[in-house]
């Protein structure tokens, strides 16, 4: 399983450097467009916020896997051994559980919003929503990994 998550991941990264590539090329586009053509792109502002969204979710959920998340270490650095060990993993089931909810309202988003379409690409919403819950299973996925790597680490770790 941790080899088709690492797979996953990597493909990740690569979806979100090529839509944050797209990203910045459409907003270098636009103001190409306003001010050496006077005529602005009508959907530039869309595309670039929806390729955002991926890219925020989906560098979430990589980021996840290699434990990279801001994090408030005064407490958990003064810890040590056994304690450390169990602190770290009430991190990540409490980690765990929000991003069950988070899935849970991304696959609620794209139902109540199936029949809708964006304002200027005219793209079915789901489509934009469809980053919440594909990044929170992958999230959730490197959580397990994770909270597994923990429980079989060394105490002094």
């Amino acid at each position: 399983m941790r080899k088709i998550i690492d797979v996953i991941n990597e493909y990740l990264k690569h979806i979100a450097v090529v839509s944050m590539s797209a990203m910045l090329l459409v907003i270098f586009l636009q103001v190409v467009f306003r001010y050496v053509f006077h005529h602005s792109l009508t959907f530039s502002e869309e595309l670039a916020r929806y390729l955002f969204v991926y890219v925020v979710f989906f560098g979430t959920a990589v980021v996840a896997r290699e434990n990279g998340h801001i994090v408030m270490g005064v407490l958990t650095q003064k810890l040590k051994g056994k304690v450390a060990k169990y602190t770290k993993i009430i991190a990540y089931v409490c980690t765990l559980l929000f991003v069950s909810i988070l899935f849970y309202q991304g696959i609620r988003m794209m139902m109540l919003t199936s029949y809708q379409l964006s304002p200027a690409l005219r793209i079915a919403m789901p489509y934009v929503y469809f980053a919440i819950p594909a990044a929170s299973l992958i999230m959730i996925c490197n959580i397990l990994l994770l909270i597994f790597d923990t429980l079989h680490s060394n105490a002094e770790n």
